[in-house]
């Protein structure tokens, strides 16, 4: 299997180096190779994936860009709504001149904008979306970093049977696609002892009479469906005024590091699982961590280094590839290598979809989320 890789000690000097050659990187001249970034980018988690992504644009600039010449992204909103995610997505392809799009949060925008990638002949790298249906509607020219609600069970459902061993379990999810199927899935894995479950909207901030509901089940395990950290704190915040103190889980992948600057004192104790900890111990991650922090002041977490890795492997692709044109020679050129990303190495499967090495457990202990040695 062929590896492609920045060679890490080379940044500096930019030398792209793969399992069978090394590509010596021009002075960065001519025009742009462009790609496209979509996120809900007035929200939280919207920015730091268009911070993660930023990053790797500065680092690949840094390094000579890609075929010679500098990267730069085309960013637009999609505000969480299918809608505004077609119409960002169809100005990317038909107006900006954009062959390659990546980012996005939502699964319902992800669902709703595969169709426009296909029949642009085009290339979609998501980073959050963690619905199953977004790789299996998707094959071709789709992929996905982010694991789905299926892979993150594997792990996470054995340890809320086993280890946290609720009586009575309550969910509380946004109304999406994502939402809905983990609704469903806690019906499944708990049976009788989910006795509450309920549905918030994303756009929804008064989180009161849910807390009052969560308080009124008496469930002494209370998990949130949540991908917006300004959601899931409020909702911590809500249950800890009516002095509701169950366990507290975050589904796989959505406990965010905002969480605890949002819930305050409330998230304390909050628990989940991810695919990423800043603390991993290879250099493009200490690298990463180190620009990001120098630029935005604070350590990134998962959102940020998918919102870094949807760009990375996609330039870096493009440069194994020789265009920034042929979406499908890129696409062939994703699913044949070994592509090394601050969380480690990550290969795709026929569908598009990611599969890495790493589960961490985290929890927000002292204000921050932190990896949880087992």
């Amino acid at each position: 299997m062929v590896v492609f890789r920045r060679g890490l000690a080379a940044l500096a000097v930019g030398a792209l180096l793969t399992a069978s050659h090394s590509i010596e990187v021009c002075a960065q001249s001519g025009k742009p190779v462009k790609i496209g970034v979509i996120y809900p980018t007035k929200s939280v988690i919207g920015k730091q994936g268009v911070q993660g992504s930023n990053i790797a644009v500065e680092m690949l600039n840094a390094a000579g860009g890609i075929l010679g010449r500098p990267v730069s992204l085309v960013t637009y909103d999609t505000n969480y709504a299918p809608v505004e995610g077609v119409s960002a997505v169809q100005k990317l392809l038909t107006q900006d001149d954009v062959k390659f799009v990546v980012g996005e949060i939502s699964s319902t925008v992800a669902l709703a904008v595969i169709p426009v990638i296909k029949s642009e002949d085009a290339l979609l790298m998501l980073a959050v979306p963690k619905h199953p249906d977004v790789t299996k509607q998707g094959g071709g020219n789709i992929f996905r970093l982010n694991t789905t609600s299926a892979m993150d069970a594997k792990s996470f459902d054995r340890y809320l049977i086993d280890t946290v061993a609720p009586s009575k379990v309550a969910l509380v999810a946004e109304n999406n696609d994502y939402g809905r199927l983990n609704v469903a899935n806690f019906k499944a894995l708990f049976g009788d002892k989910l006795v509450y479950s309920d549905l918030f909207s994303m756009t929804q901030s008064d989180f009161s009479a849910m807390a009052s509901n969560l308080r009124g089940s008496g469930a002494d395990l209370v998990c949130i469906v949540a991908s917006n950290p300004e959601q899931s704190g409020n909702i911590l915040r809500g249950m800890k005024d009516l002095g509701y103190n169950p366990k507290r889980c975050i589904t796989p992948g959505l406990l965010n590091n905002d969480t605890p600057k949002i819930g305050g004192a409330a998230a304390e104790g909050v628990f989940s699982e991810d695919v990423y900890s800043p603390t991993l111990k290879n250099e493009l991650n200490q690298k990463f961590v180190a620009a990001y922090e120098k630029k935005y002041g604070e350590t990134p977490g998962k959102v940020e280094v998918l919102g870094f890795e949807t760009v990375w492997v996609t330039a870096n692709a493009i440069q194994a590839a020789a265009s920034d044109k042929d979406a499908n020679k890129v696409a062939e050129t994703i699913r044949a290598g070994t592509w090394e990303t601050p969380r480690g190495s990550v290969r795709f499967d026929a569908s598009g979809q990611a599969s890495g090495d790493n589960v961490v457990r985290v929890e927000v202990r002292g204000g921050r989320v932190v990896e949880v040695k087992s």
